[in-house]
């Protein structure tokens, strides 16, 4: 046996955490700080920056983050870091506002353009002090060596990941996501969960990673339901965040798979918020992938707290799947029709998830090779 798992940075959990993050950025000596979130979030990052004011620490803040953030957007506000001279990065939000917080930090101390950094440890020079504070129970960037950031010029998405990219502290307080409106909480939670199952049965597998895995599975299926109908509950939402931390713990090791690796081009072909294209194919891929990983399969079924036992593999495999299709049904996830997507886009979409995957994209984890005629099939059946 052997493997390299890591977790890039140390993680403060509990309700109420947020309301101590000038006392935890002063902790590390920081003493100008540059807070990046979108105005989504513009409530929560004004009690984060009064909190690092009133420790004393000046706060120059970056509101313009946009969902699928593109790299002139990354560009344009590492430069404004620069100029500010900040010693450390806090990033408020969902996933797009972490990575945009990530690569900004690339660009402090590595030079522009950030698309020479699109793979893995791409970035050679230590990056500083960065702090992410979530406020979505999905992406778990707060604890992965990635950032996801669309190229323009090349209509896809970079990942830039490995050595320096990890946050060197995660605030995860469950009271953050209490604000969340239904349908980000149904396409975050799956997203997570997404996560969780692709590291289980990625090609990078480990036991390390699978512990965590299976243990956001579990706390992901058994409480979105109950976050998505009613936001209000803290121990729905504090299950949600921890199997979406634990699930960035798992795939930030064994990486992800298929799911990834046809969602990225329908976010930047399609404008798709990435959850949601996550959420519509996760089912399909996992019926595509059972054959080759038959047992993790059902693992993940009882994972979701199934009654398996007794039944053939087959019997407990499609009863695997079709909670996961049940799943979406009951919290409304959508359609590729629904959203909007056109059948005539299939073709280039199978086209950049081959390219994706030949340039080391979450495809390449994945269990079962797929060809461009069983992407299309794959979305075909999403439609």
């Amino acid at each position: 046996m052997e493997f390299i798992f890591g977790i890039p940075c140390t993680v403060f959990f509990g309700e109420g955490k947020a309301k101590n993050t000038g006392e935890i950025v002063g902790s590390i000596g920081a003493k100008k700080v540059f807070c990046v979130y979108d105005q989504g979030v513009a409530k929560v990052a004004a009690g984060v920056v009064n909190s690092l004011k009133e420790a004393g620490m000046s706060v120059i803040e970056f509101d313009g983050v946009v969902p699928n953030p593109p790299d002139y957007l990354v560009e344009e506000a590492a430069q404004k870091c620069r100029e500010a001279g900040v010693d450390a990065i806090v990033a408020i939000g969902g996933g797009s506002p972490i990575d945009v917080a990530k690569a900004i930090n690339v660009l402090l101390t590595n030079p522009s353009p950030i698309h020479q950094y699109d793979g893995l440890n791409k970035v050679t020079i230590p990056t500083k002090p960065l702090i992410a504070i979530p406020t979505t129970a999905g992406t778990g960037s707060e604890v992965t060596t990635f950032a996801i950031v669309t190229d323009t010029s090349r209509h896809k998405k970079m990942i830039i990941a490995g050595q320096f990219m990890g946050a060197n502290i995660a605030i995860v307080d469950p009271e953050l996501t209490v604000g969340m409106p239904p349908a980000i909480t149904a396409s975050t939670g799956m997203d997570a969960l997404t996560h969780a199952i692709e590291a289980y049965v990625s090609i990078l597998r480990q036991i390390p990673a699978d512990v965590n895995a299976l243990k956001a599975i579990e706390l992901i299926s058994s409480s979105i339901e109950e976050a998505t109908a009613n936001g209000s509950n803290i121990a729905a939402r504090s299950n949600m965040i921890l199997g979406s931390t634990m699930a960035g713990f798992a795939f930030t090791n064994a990486v992800l798979g298929l799911v990834h690796g046809i969602a990225h081009p329908l976010s930047v072909r399609c404008g798709l918020p990435h959850g949601v294209a996550n959420a519509i194919l996760l089912p399909y891929v996992m019926e595509f992938n059972a054959s080759v990983v038959p047992e993790r399969t059902v693992d993940i079924g009882k994972a979701m707290g199934l009654k398996l036992d007794g039944l053939s593999q087959e019997a407990a495999i499609k009863k695997t799947i079709d909670r996961v299709f049940e799943l979406n049904k009951k919290i409304k996830i959508p359609t590729l029709k629904e959203v909007n997507v056109k059948k005539e886009q299939f073709e280039q979409l199978a086209d950049d998830t081959l390219r994706d995957t030949a340039e080391g994209g979450a495809g390449m984890f994945n269990p079962r090779p797929a060809s461009k005629e069983e992407i299309i099939a794959l979305l075909e059946k999403a439609f």
